[in-house]
């Protein structure tokens, strides 16, 4: 169903048969944040074929553990999420609202972080996402994930609950409306009341 190809510069395609090539850079798998589990048994990965292959209009919802191929943690796995590895804890954003220290903090670690955390690469789960969408079985992702990785898959119908690092814009008093959508983007509620009236 995806037959993969390397490109030069690093780059791998998939290309399946009726859609268009792509270049896309990807690093291989990064398994050292995925946490330890079971293979899915075979009747289960076939019961969601069947469940794809029929559906119309899919609407997805990610977190964390799409990412963890990519190389990104989540926070709560046993022993590979940040939680397990880490005193550290993500700013709250009362906290981040109320204290200019606790910004200054949070903009100067994310200053620091950013060469490394905007490096991540999306992974094969990202790209299959981004294939349903240009089949037009992908109605809408919605992500709880700030990585851009959807985006940068190449997936146009993404909503970003909690924005994206890779782009900001201040709010009218500063920090009202940290949020950003993507060019094109609608806010969900207004994607799902339109769909559900007709």
């Amino acid at each position: 169903m995806f037959p993969a190809g390397k490109l030069p510069g690093g780059c791998r395609a998939i290309r399946p048969q009726h859609l268009r090539h792509r270049c896309i850079p990807t690093a291989s798998p990064n398994l050292a944040f995925v946490p330890a589990s079971l293979p899915p048994h075979p009747a289960e990965v076939q019961e969601l074929q069947r469940f794809v292959s029929t559906s119309k209009k899919l609407f997805v919802m990610t977190g964390a553990g799409i990412s963890t191929e990519s190389g990104i943690p989540d926070y709560r796995s046993e022993g590979v999420g940040l939680y397990a590895r880490s005193e550290r804890r993500p700013i709250q954003h009362a906290e981040f609202v109320r204290s200019a220290g606790a910004r200054q903090r949070y903009w100067a670690r994310n200053f620091v972080g950013w060469p490394q955390f905007s490096s991540h690469q999306p992974n094969a789960a990202h790209l299959v996402l981004r294939h349903w969408e240009e089949l037009g079985k992908l109605h809408w992702l919605v992500t709880q994930n700030v990585d851009a990785l959807h985006t940068k898959a190449g997936s146009q119908r993404v909503t970003e609950l909690h924005g994206c690092t890779h782009r900001y814009a201040p709010g009218r008093g500063g920090m009202e409306d940290c949020w950003c959508p993507a060019p094109g983007q609608q806010h969900v509620g207004a994607v799902l009341a339109a769909e559900n009236d007709t």
